[in-house]
């Protein structure tokens, strides 16, 4: 009884000793959990929350941007990649991703600058306007789009190496958009299809 008695007072200072982080579920794993919110890599400057911000503006607005009639789309969609860009100013470590999606940007510039139908009306939803293209500027449009993306995604894929867990998650929300221009493309009236072809032929672009 004595004897058990002693055990029991000899465990008690033990019993009062902190858990260290394994048991706690911290340590390594607890710290990764952290990366997933909006740490990120440690000492490159790069986050999730950024990273994830930017694939949800790629994706969700560059995808509600085929709510609008075919003619209106290359406005939105250059106001997608426009607002996308200006989420990255001052931000250095995402200094190479600006670039590649200010590239994709620029073209719409000049695809909208070179094709605007001034015959149409500015069509507005909410707060933005977007003006239109010629209808049978489309494909040409969306051929010089596709090619600017893989141009991106290729700039982000050459990124050095510390950036690629993020920049691979950019890039693959960019080819989300080339699989939407492709499909939309797929959706032209025939008789559309017919007189962009004669139109491409006519200003020698390819297709």
């Amino acid at each position: 009884m004595l004897k058990h008695f002693l055990s029991v007072i000899l465990i008690i200072p033990f019993l009062a000793l902190p858990l260290t982080a394994s048991e706690y579920g911290g340590g390594e794993g607890g710290s990764e959990g952290g990366s997933e919110g909006g740490r990120g890599d440690e000492g490159t400057g790069l986050q999730n929350r950024t990273t994830r911000l930017i694939v949800n503006i790629l994706t969700n607005d560059f995808g509600r941007c085929r709510r609008e009639k075919k003619i209106y789309r290359w406005d939105c969609y250059r106001k997608t990649y426009r607002f996308a860009v200006s989420q990255l100013n001052g931000r250095l470590s995402y200094s190479h991703a600006q670039d590649a999606l200010r590239h994709v940007e620029q073209e719409l510039d000049q695809i909208i600058a070179q094709h605007r139908d001034r015959t149409k009306p500015k069509k507005r939803r909410m707060l933005q306007s977007y003006v239109a293209i010629k209808p049978e500027a489309i494909p040409a449009a969306r051929a010089r789009t596709e090619r600017a993306m893989e141009q991106a995604q290729t700039m982000l894929l050459r990124a050095p190496s510390h950036t690629q867990s993020h920049y691979v998650r950019i890039a693959d929300a960019i080819n989300s958009n080339k699989v939407l221009l492709r499909s939309a493309l797929l959706m032209l009236p025939n008789r559309l299809i017919r007189l962009a072809l004669v139109f491409a032929k006519s200003t020698k672009l390819s297709l």
